[in-house]
């Protein structure tokens, strides 16, 4: 009997310090989880100007581009090649002519012979030995052989066929030695020394986006960019896609840009002055709101506070925040996956919330197609 109760006893002791234990290794978990430090990169914020962009996508179009067609009937003697560069007024393709020379020659001839007769008649009616019809005729057949004439030359000028503007062939539509007709298209010719941008821009900001607004452009080969203003907007919305067209022009003297290329614009919607700006990394958005985790001190530590915040305007990633927070706070922006209120900090990095903003506009890709 007493061996028996002896066991109890150092039973009952055992399963008591073994539960004391457990309690104390819980109790030391917990400690550590209130003072672990979580690392995190931080913003002290202040004012700075903030450009609100409409990103869109642009379609190139070469400044002048024209199919360029026979006006006469000949045969093609020369023709210039694809790829060839000409200046305005040079000779395009030659015709043979040969036909059409001797048809003005005849009517250079005919006019030399209406204006002498004309010239001889008006001496003679003059002195009233010709009637006036007879005049009047003579100067009618004058006029007829003089735009008999006109047309001739006309048409041994349009035997030669030139370049309307400075440009480079870029198709050929026949062969030398085809004959040809007035109206069938000879070759293309285009100049993009200039070209213009056609998009299209959501009709909410008819009122905000106009002619000048500032622009700029991204080839999407090699990211190179251009600045520019827009030099047209249109007044008609179209019914389908609810926007209205803007063309912007500029200097391509490098041909960088190419016809029907697609490239990335950024269309400045207006300018906000001492706006609060941060990454969208440090925006947390939930069913109970959008907040960020802003630093306090708490006995001579520094600790995450949860405060809620209201955003404005976007611009790629970065993010207005409208009201929430001060100049001078210090925001958490990087870290913030493992952190929740209260946690005690181990700042990595600090800096201003205007060098931030910098990096991230000279760093990131901001076009987006809208």
């Amino acid at each position: 009997m007493r061996v028996i109760t002896l066991n109890r006893i150092l039973l009952i002791t055992s399963a008591v310090f073994l539960f004391a234990g457990c309690s104390d290794e819980g109790e030391n978990d917990q400690q550590e989880e209130r003072t672990r430090l979580v690392a995190v990169e931080t913003l002290t914020m202040q004012g700075d100007n903030f450009e609100d962009y409409i990103r869109l996508t642009g379609t190139v179009e070469a400044y002048e581009d024209a199919v360029i067609s026979a006006e006469s009937q000949g045969r093609i003697l020369e023709i210039t090649n694809r790829g060839a560069s000409l200046s305005r007024g040079d000779i395009l393709a030659r015709m043979d002519d040969r036909l059409i020379r001797a048809q003005y020659n005849s009517a250079q001839t005919a006019y030399e012979l209406a204006e002498d007769n004309l010239n001889r008649l008006e001496t003679l009616h003059a002195d009233s030995i010709i009637s006036t019809q007879d005049f009047n005729s003579a100067r009618a057949q004058r006029d007829q052989a003089r735009a008999q004439l006109e047309q001739a030359e006309k048409q041994l000028q349009d035997s030669n066929i030139e370049a309307p503007f400075n440009g480079r062939i870029e198709e050929r539509m026949v062969q030398q030695g085809e004959l040809v007709s007035p109206g069938m298209p000879v070759a293309r010719i285009v100049n993009t020394n200039r070209v213009r941008i056609l998009t299209g821009i959501p009709e909410r900001y008819s009122e905000e986006i106009t002619e000048g607004t500032p622009v700029e452009i991204e080839i999407r080969s090699g990211g190179e960019t251009f600045s520019s203003t827009i030099s047209y907007a249109g007044y008609v919305i179209d019914p389908d896609t609810r926007t209205f067209t803007v063309e912007i022009e500029l200097q391509n003297p490098e041909r960088r840009m190419k016809p029907d290329m697609v490239v990335n614009l950024r269309v400045l919607r207006r300018t906000l002055d001492d706006a609060m700006i941060i990454p969208r990394t440090a925006v947390i958005r939930n069913e109970d709101g959008i907040s960020v985790f802003r630093v306090t001190e708490n006995n001579g530590n520094k600790t995450a506070e949860l405060v809620s915040v209201e955003t404005g305007q976007t611009s790629g990633a970065l993010v207005e925040i409208v009201s929430g927070i001060e100049p001078g706070d210090e925001i958490v922006f990087s870290g913030i996956s493992n952190l929740n209120d209260g946690d005690r900090l181990n700042i990595l990095n600090n800096e201003t919330s205007v060098e931030r903003a910098d990096r991230l506009a000279n760093a990131q890709n901001p076009f987006v197609s809208y």
